[in-house]
């Protein structure tokens, strides 16, 4: 029992350094100036704070994870998502991942605003597009299997890489969204999976290229 109890204590702590960490942010507009200071006014022990983690990015990065992991277990609890075509699945996966950013919008703003657009560097970014890479990748092998995305060779190797690109250019529009419940977010991600599809699946040019292929194959040269 005082093994539970004292796990018990150190999730709630954790917990409590990360609420302490969002209230100062979305306060000061910054990170705090020192572990000791911050630790010492949210009423903790420094060393409190280096059980859990390691600087203030690392307090952002575990915020993050869990929002990500929490999109995932509210996707997994629904009966209807293991039915669903891998592209019912993303695009449940970007309304899903809108509503749980939406808790923490103002924090949103501040920690991605920097690093959401293609192609910049920050190790934040980069342990969230672990996460979402990995899933996406999942999402391109089942539709492999299903035949709902056609292997092209090579071409097929990089769809989850597109994929993580749209998830990027996915928040920094609803970052930038100012219509109403961010309708035209929800616009834009149904038109940017629809046509990621699109591309992604066989099309009338995929079918006259293997036409082609075919008929060179038994055409007699003279």
């Amino acid at each position: 029992m005082k093994a539970k109890s004292s796990s018990k204590t150190e999730t709630d702590l954790r917990v409590k350094i990360k609420e302490a960490y969002l209230d100062y942010v979305l306060t000061e507009g910054k990170n705090p100036v020192s572990v000791y200071h911050f630790a010492k006014n949210a009423d903790f022990k420094e060393s409190d704070f280096y059980q859990w983690f390691n600087s203030f990015d690392s307090v952002a990065q575990d915020i993050w994870e869990s929002t990500i992991h929490q999109v995932f277990t509210s996707l997994m609890a629904t009966d209807e998502y293991n039915g669903f075509s891998v592209r019912e699945k993303v695009l449940s996966f970007y309304f899903t991942l809108v509503q749980e950013l939406k808790k923490n919008r103002s924090y949103v703003c501040f920690s991605a605003a920097k690093w959401a657009v293609p192609g910049s560097k920050d190790s934040i970014r980069s342990a969230v597009e672990k996460l979402v890479q990995e899933y996406f990748e999942k999402q391109v092998l089942d539709g492999f299997d299903s035949g709902e995305l056609l292997n092209r060779s090579k071409v097929g190797d990089y769809y989850s890489k597109a994929m993580v690109i749209q998830f990027w250019l996915v928040l920094d529009f609803w970052i930038k969204d100012n219509s109403r419940d961010f309708e035209d977010t929800d616009a834009f991600i149904e038109k940017t999976v629809h046509l990621a599809f699109g591309m992604m699946q066989e099309s009338t040019l995929d079918k006259a290229i293997d036409l082609v292929r075919f008929l060179a194959g038994r055409v007699s040269i003279k």
